[in-house]
């Protein structure tokens, strides 16, 4: 998925996009404060061992899977644009947020014993 097409889901949760589904209307400052907490909120869904992207443009693609980009991401982002307008639906986007995020898989890693904690226990 792209910066765009979770734009456009958050545009969507706000209650704010135009008829034909799109940003019309919406200034490119506008769009510029959304890439920029995305690039914040995509990072945060990454895995730890993987290297965030810039994103930069709205045809950027995000690094987290189709699963997280459509049903996590929106409502963060719904969640820091109305937060100047509308703070009772910031609150609500943003518990949705987080509930959706804690529900996410953890990605299994192993861990390298660089002090030798456990060297001595058997």
């Amino acid at each position: 998925m792209t910066v765009q097409e979770v734009y456009l889901l958050a545009l969507k949760l706000m209650g704010e996009e135009s008829e034909d589904g799109t940003d019309q209307g919406y200034t490119e400052e506008y769009l510029a404060k959304a890439i920029g907490i995305l690039n914040v909120l995509h990072t945060e869904l990454l895995p730890s061992n993987v290297e965030s992207v810039v994103l930069t443009h709205k045809e950027d693609a995000l690094q987290v899977t189709n699963r997280i980009a459509k049903l996590v991401l929106p409502y963060g982002l719904a969640s820091h644009l109305l937060m100047d307008e509308d703070q009772n639906r910031a609150a609500f986007f943003n518990a949705r947020y987080d509930e959706l995020k804690r529900k996410q898989p953890a990605t299994i890693t192993t861990i390298t014993d660089v002090y030798s904690i456990n060297s001595g226990l058997t």
